[in-house]
């Protein structure tokens, strides 16, 4: 069988493998795939098509520092091209993020940028609370806007931030009924 795009190529190099961190990534770094998460997590795109969120609103801007999340294919427009993965300070050390990326949306007057984290967890109980590293996450992002979103006291030029966890594997307590099918499915 043929691969049709570069998400049939990640996810057959995956294989039964998906669970592992760098095909997870690749395959959560696909436009309409995160076009899906983004339509079911976050509340600025529930009414928008889930086609024209991967075309319209995934890096609606010009990316600084970009880097591509999948080095293979690195001139496709399916995989989105984030911001750096890498968040590193002087007293907090470095922290790597899975993805990241900005996306934009249309307000009645204006468009809004906001700054998305995607994070594939295998393990559900890594031994700390992961809302708890979440929040660090999202609160890393707001103060990396420091000189480039906003300086000194303007405070209200600081962007959105969202950080999405994607469990693997949870606990059957924490699976979510599908309302397509009677199955469970994980998320």
């Amino acid at each position: 069988m043929q691969a049709e795009n570069i998400l049939a190529k990640n996810i057959s190099a995956a294989g039964r493998k998906s669970s592992y961190d760098a095909a997870c990534k690749r395959l959560l770094a696909n436009k309409i795939i995160l076009a899906w998460i983004m339509k079911s997590c976050l509340v600025e795109y529930k009414d928008c098509d889930v086609k024209e969120i991967a075309e319209c609103y995934i890096e609606g801007e010009p990316q600084i520092s970009s880097i591509t999340v999948n080095p293979d294919e690195s001139s496709n427009t399916e995989q989105i091209t984030g911001m750096a993965t890498e968040d590193a300070t002087i007293t907090e050390g470095t922290i790597t993020y899975d993805i990241r990326f900005f996306a934009t949306i249309l307000s009645s007057t204006h468009q809004i940028r906001l700054f998305i984290n995607l994070e594939a967890q295998n393990d559900f109980y890594p031994g700390y609370p992961i809302i708890k590293r979440g929040l660090y996450y999202c609160s890393r992002m707001i103060s990396s806007q420091y000189g480039t979103e906003f300086s000194s006291s303007q405070y209200d030029q600081i962007k959105k931030v969202y950080s999405i966890w994607i469990c693997m594997n949870p606990p059957e307590n924490r699976e979510i009924q599908s309302p397509a099918t009677p199955s469970m499915r994980k998320i």
